[in-house]
């Protein structure tokens, strides 16, 4: 049999490894071996950007893939996007012998007569500053020696590189008035981010709605490492500082809570219930005010019969007070989360899950919420019928032990109903809007 062949997919700027999560299912099914690389600072890589201080740096996290690879192994292909057409250059001038070819997709190429920035600082010198729209450019390093930074901005993005890709919108116009406009707040859950809404985040703004999705701390492209979150507040940080910076006189959001983002909501609105009009758990561990805020999770835990696969779990803090994280594994995602979930989003999954701490005990502490804060918040409970990873009995049990307003359902949604059924999902949220904010 020959030997598989092997690709290397390199994003271009300010982007990440996920940009290829629809490509790389493709060239594995049709029998190649893919790795598409995260940039340093880029997707879920934590270097910072003062860390970057010449084209190596920036490029670390591909050479070492390429001298990782020993003599013997079959050539790569180089897959260059945009600006990743210069790393992919960089590490064909270090590593030629490991490489077969190098592909451009519609990627900055150098030459060999010129600086390596040469084609990409004569394309900025085409580009009048105002067709950068939203972009954000600025300098960072020495007086002496300044180097640029770049960060796309939604207008043009939307304008000048995905003005013909998918939106994943409902076939739905903007028919609402403005002051029909709700509010949604979407939290994720273990090892997940705010990538996970994007589906569902396009249709509720399709749908008039105005929508923020949180990354959780350590989750996402958040850089919070994991030793620095010690207390469930912590973790939840990123969530309570969108709810602190509402003013009072601004309408009261729609928490949606996922998996393991139930608790950090819980906490939320045991802090700010006045600015809550109404909780949304989907598939989600649900608190309630008798029981210390980690006893769903943990008793679920303590009953499950659950064969983890290859999901990493361990411990962290002292050992006095250790404190337990997770990585979700791409084993264990595709068995008991992802199972009705189309493939791109499970491939999507495994190039952004990061390390997270577990909601335990030492972590939470194991002082209830109140009934007149969190208690006193409107609850709606939608259960997925096909999840694997909270099994619909225990979200019943979970809706017996601490009742909501409301329960809903789709029957067939595996536990990411984001990615296995959006359009019901925003079909239930728009109606829970309409009902209770």
């Amino acid at each position: 049999m020959d030997r598989q062949k092997r690709i290397v997919l390199i994003h271009g700027l300010c982007h990440g490894a996920w940009s290829w999560y629809k490509v790389k299912p493709h060239l594995e099914a049709a029998g190649l071996c893919v790795t598409a690389v995260d940039l340093a600072s880029s997707g879920i890589n934590m270097t910072r950007l003062e860390e970057i201080q010449t084209l190596e740096d920036y490029c670390k996290p591909l050479l070492e893939f390429l001298s990782s690879l020993c003599s013997d192994d079959e050539k790569v292909i180089l897959v260059a996007h945009s600006m990743g057409g210069i790393c992919a250059a960089l590490a064909a001038d270090i590593f030629p012998c490991k490489i077969a070819a190098i592909a451009f997709l519609t990627g900055f190429m150098p030459d060999t007569r010129n600086p390596p920035a040469y084609v990409y600082e004569k394309f900025l010198k085409s580009i009048p500053r105002e067709e950068w729209l939203d972009t954000v450019l600025g300098k960072y390093g020495k007086p002496d020696c300044p180097l640029d930074f770049a960060l796309l901005g939604p207008k043009f993005m939307a304008k000048k590189v995905y003005q013909l890709s998918p939106r994943k919108m409902l076939k739905v116009k903007k028919e609402m008035e403005k002051e029909n406009q709700k509010r949604f707040v979407l939290v994720h859950g273990l090892c997940h981010g705010a990538w996970t809404w994007y589906k569902l985040k396009t249709q509720l703004e399709a749908a008039g709605h105005c929508v923020t999705a949180v990354d959780l701390a350590a989750s996402g492209i958040n850089m919070t490492r994991l030793d620095e979150i010690q207390t469930l507040v912590d973790y939840s940080k990123p969530l309570l500082d969108i709810l602190s910076s509402l003013g009072s006189d601004e309408d009261k959001v729609i928490l949606v809570a996922h998996s393991m983002g139930g608790i950090p909501v819980a906490l939320a609105a045991d802090i700010f219930p006045s600015k809550i009009s109404a909780i949304v758990f989907v598939t989600s561990f649900m608190p309630d005010t008798r029981n210390p805020p980690a006893y769903v999770l943990e008793n679920l835990s303590s009953t499950s019969q659950m064969d983890w696969l290859d999901t990493v779990t361990g411990f962290y803090g002292t050992p006095d007070r250790p404190l337990r994280f997770s990585l979700a594994g791409p084993k264990s995602m595709a068995k008991y989360a992802y199972q009705l979930s189309p493939l791109e989003d499970l491939v999507l999954a495994t190039m952004l899950v990061r390390v997270n701490p577990v909601v335990t005990n030492n972590l939470a502490g194991t002082k209830s919420f109140s009934e007149e804060r969190y208690g006193s918040v409107t609850r709606i409970y939608i259960i997925c019928g096909e999840d694997n990873m909270i099994p619909e009995d225990y979200q019943r049990w979970m809706i017996s032990n601490f009742p909501v307003k409301e329960v809903m359902e789709i029957k067939d949604a595996d536990h990411m109903a984001m990615f296995s059924k959006p359009q019901e999902l925003c079909a239930r949220l728009v109606e829970i809007a309409n009902k209770y904010a």
